[in-house]
């Protein structure tokens, strides 16, 4: 049995590569967490920076940051 990896693990691959990706998608292609906890682990990951949400009408969608090398 393979132990789960973190929340925050799973969005940040899922971003990765993408220019974007909207909430409902992310939750879709995570089954293995619920809605509540995405939009949880989303909104920390927008406060220490990693991530930016653009919200839109009745969506919102999460972009990895870039960070300068």
């Amino acid at each position: 049995m393979s132990t789960p990896r973190p929340i925050s693990d799973r969005i940040l691959e899922l971003l990765q590569g993408s220019q974007e990706c909207e909430f409902d998608s992310l939750v879709a292609r995570s089954p293995e967490f619920n809605a509540s906890d995405i939009y949880n682990e989303i909104s920390r990951l927008s406060r220490t920076g990693k991530v930016i949400i653009t919200r839109g009408v009745g969506t919102f969608t999460i972009r990895q940051t870039v960070v300068a090398s």
